[in-house]
């Protein structure tokens, strides 16, 4: 098994030219890492009559769980990527409130 084209390609457009250092010191995590959390994810199927959520309302909510859960650094860390998706800063300002 290898990472998927989908998740080098959505990891990249969250986190453009980022390369983890477990490539080299654990290529077997960020194997099973990055397609869960690039692309298994991102292809769950729905439920009946269940709309996509867009990329916008996505990243939002991930930033208003870390805000909950007290993951101030993971915060800080996703803040550009959920810009890269559209999130406005008006819009992260307002998550913060």
């Amino acid at each position: 098994m290898a990472i998927t084209d989908f998740a080098k390609e959505y990891h990249e457009r969250m986190f453009p030219g980022y390369v983890s250092k477990f490539l080299e010191t654990d290529p077997e995590f960020i194997e099973r890492f990055d397609n869960f959390a690039f692309d298994e994810v991102l292809h769950m199927p729905l439920a009946e009559g269940q709309e996509p959520i867009s990329d916008v309302t996505r990243h939002m909510a991930i930033l208003a769980v870390l805000i909950g859960c007290q993951g101030i650094d993971e915060f800080k860390a996703l803040v550009p990527a959920a810009m890269e998706f559209g999130v406005t800063p008006v819009q992260i300002k307002e998550i913060v409130y």
